[in-house]
């Protein structure tokens, strides 16, 4: 009789070491892909930030190297892909919209800035990275401020960009 309530634990041990053998692969799947999204969500809050740091700059000082340097700067935290940043001036609508088919001249008090930053976010788990999201994703961000002062007259001066009064 206990030669077979051995036995039965041994095969009881048995069972649940292939279960777990079975489990513990999609488990820690799982977790890694947990990890994965919440890089993901905080790589896309990096990529708005820096959108937003971005303008901040652009609505004082409009030199446009400063203002990707800035912006670029603000991402160096986050694993991305060489992010893209753009910076266009528009007119305001009546609404108060940027009215994308009429830039700005002349950057003045009352022009939008907008800034557009993308950026490619690849997860590192592998089977996620080459099988769902082969080429990764894409994130875009977009910052859209009124310009509050206007410096340097020259867009393309760093020189007058360096002096400007205003500095975020």
């Amino acid at each position: 009789m206990r030669f077979l309530d051995r036995r039965q634990r041994d095969r009881r041990k048995g069972q649940a070491l292939v279960e777990f053998a079975l489990v513990i692969p999609l488990f820690l799947l799982l977790l890694v892909g947990l990890f994965d999204l919440g890089r993901a969500v905080f790589a896309y809050n990096t990529l708005t930030n820096a959108a937003r740091e971005g303008a901040r700059i652009a609505i004082v000082n409009q030199y446009k190297p400063s203002i990707i340097q800035r912006a670029k700067d603000q991402t160096a935290i986050v694993e991305l892909n060489d992010p893209s940043v753009s910076i266009d001036f528009y007119q305001v609508n009546a609404d108060g919209t940027a009215d994308t088919s009429t830039q700005c001249a002349l950057v003045a008090v009352g022009c939008l800035a907008v800034v557009s930053f993308e950026a490619t976010y690849r997860p590192i788990t592998p089977f996620i990275s080459n099988i769902i999201f082969g080429n990764g994703v894409t994130f875009e961000a977009q910052s859209v401020l009124s310009v509050e002062f206007s410096c340097p007259l020259d867009p393309t001066d760093g020189a007058a960009a360096a002096n400007c009064p205003k500095q975020p």
